[in-house]
């Protein structure tokens, strides 16, 4: 294990009885517990900004598919034509 580094943190008391709890329950010590939420609030950041990133792709793919005026089967279309296409059903 690499070396720890010791930190002091100030929680609220219903805080510290949760942590106490759980900590209890799951047979690790509260220093453990509190550096495994570490972890997964980091791994869930990381989450979120892959997700971002993939979410922004998303809307520039679709926004450049409607400035090149492409449909979802790679057609091109014009306004005028996609409302004769409804008209005619």
């Amino acid at each position: 294990m690499s070396r720890m580094v010791r930190k002091q943190i100030v929680i609220e008391p219903e805080q510290e009885r949760a942590l106490e709890e759980r900590a209890k329950a799951l047979g690790v010590s509260q220093s453990a517990l509190i550096r495994q939420a570490i972890d997964a609030m980091l791994v869930e950041a990381e989450t979120q900004l892959r997700r971002q990133a993939a979410w922004e792709a998303t809307l520039e793919a679709m926004e450049q598919a409607a400035r090149d005026g492409v449909g979802s089967r790679g057609q091109k279309w014009t306004r005028e034509e996609l409302h004769e296409r409804g008209s005619t059903r």
